[in-house]
């Protein structure tokens, strides 16, 4: 029997089968950390935090970011009410995340207030920082909302992968290869304060797409630097 994308028994199965491939091809990958000093000490000490990163590079630093939270609440994430967004949201329980839906044009304001409910149980969040349609490497203002509503620090991350697939999609998404080596970059957390309003809170817009472009140029070198890295204990 052909099945297509959209067979029930498709819809029911692929979620498992993309976690199993996840958890298998990340294993076979070695991992490093290049993460700033404040933010390290932030993750180590449990207060909740809200993690952002480009749509490219979604994959890997959320599932990683598991490694800190062994014994603590699990993750809540944002993602999309569109059918695809329904599949990864799927997949994404599966490895123990906690998922809220909702988008830029579809019912974002209510995700981003059940996220809020989250953090306030003790959870730390993930959202993408472009969105799920983008445009590319443009931080969408419900970032930036979430940290304030929340009154949590917003965590800067990119991954560098010595060898990936770049895909030919909106967002350039980048796969990193089994048996690839992968560092996961964290800059400074950046705070949005609860009265920071029209002027002032586009200014931390800003300033947190700057320090992702940042990361995410630093990424595509990496491998080629001299840079000294911290193992993953």
């Amino acid at each position: 029997m052909k099945l297509r994308f959209e067979h029930p028994l498709w819809r029911r199965w692929a979620p498992v089968l993309v976690q199993k491939l996840v958890q298998g091809y990340l294993r076979s990958c070695s991992t490093e950390e290049a993460i700033s000093p404040a933010t390290r000490e932030l993750v180590l000490s449990g207060r909740p935090v809200l993690y952002t990163a480009w749509h490219c590079h979604l994959l890997f630093p959320l599932t990683y970011a598991r490694h800190y939270y062994e014994g603590r609440p699990p993750l809540a994430l944002m993602a999309s009410p569109s059918r695809d967004g329904e599949f990864i949201a799927e997949a994404a329980r599966g490895l123990g995340f906690e998922v809220c839906l909702g988008s830029r044009n579809k019912g974002g304001g209510q995700a981003l207030r059940d996220i809020a409910d989250y953090v306030r149980r003790g959870h730390s969040c993930g959202v993408v920082a472009d969105g799920s349609r983008g445009p590319a490497r443009v931080v969408q203002k419900g970032v930036v909302f979430l940290a304030r509503l929340a009154q949590i620090p917003i965590i800067p991350l990119a991954v560098a992968a010595r060898w990936k697939k770049v895909f030919d999609t909106w967002d350039r998404f980048e796969l990193p290869l089994p048996l690839s080596r992968i560092a996961i970059m964290a800059g400074d957390p950046l705070w949005v304060p609860s009265k920071a309003r029209g002027a002032a809170l586009e200014s931390l817009r800003m300033e947190l797409e700057a320090r992702l472009n940042d990361l995410c140029n630093q990424s595509r070198g990496y491998f080629a630097s001299a840079k000294k890295i911290s193992r993953n204990p």
